[in-house]
């Protein structure tokens, strides 16, 4: 029980408080009556353009080799995952605020002031997330985002770690994170074991 997280709203608190006893309970949430006309964070959701065939290929343990117009490919170099996702950027902007403590007092001469002050300037990290429509493709040497407005290519020998969920997918490169939308992100992390 004491591993159990409950949301309890306001009104149901009094009962509650008396058949339970609340030092057992980890966290308590009492949502507030405006919080209901928040708007919501959506997921995003991708339709998937990759044929069946490739996924159940995938699962049998087999690479499916994918001819594509979109990409430049090198010599030697095959396309084995090609589909529709969402690329999640995170944007930084730094907000300076400057904080200012000054006082005045009169001056050496007639109807002059002297003004001494200091002050200190804080740092303030804005972070915003971007969702900016594309492709994605896995190649044997190249991941690349394919986009009108930010595209993008790291190699997979950079490849650190990689995290599926059920519609998305993260991968680490050496100090780098990329949040992906895509249809399926077991079908991402099962190609990219197949390619290491």
């Amino acid at each position: 029980m004491n591993k159990i997280k409950r949301v309890f709203y306001a009104k149901y608190y009094d009962t509650i408080e008396r058949t339970l006893d609340l030092r057992k309970l980890q966290r308590i949430d009492i949502m507030g009556f405006f919080d209901l006309f928040k708007q919501q964070p959506q997921i995003p959701q991708v339709v998937s353009m990759l044929p069946s065939i490739v996924k159940k290929e995938l699962e049998n343990g087999r690479l499916t080799i994918l001819k594509t117009s979109k990409v430049f490919l090198n010599q030697n170099e095959y396309c084995y995952y090609l589909d529709n996702c969402i690329y999640e950027k995170r944007v930084v902007r730094k907000k300076y605020v400057r904080h200012v403590g000054s006082y005045s007092m009169p001056g050496l001469f007639k109807g002059t002031r002297m003004h001494v002050g200091g002050g200190q300037t804080d740092v303030e990290d804005n972070i915003k997330y971007e969702q900016i429509n594309g492709m994605l493709c896995i190649t044997n040497n190249r991941i690349i985002f394919i986009s009108d407005y930010d595209g993008f290519e790291k190699n997979i020998s950079k490849l650190t770690a990689i995290t599926p969920y059920l519609n998305c997918v993260k991968i680490q490169f050496e100090k780098d994170t990329y949040t992906f939308f895509i249809p399926d992100g077991n079908v991402v992390n099962r190609v990219l074991q197949l390619i290491k």
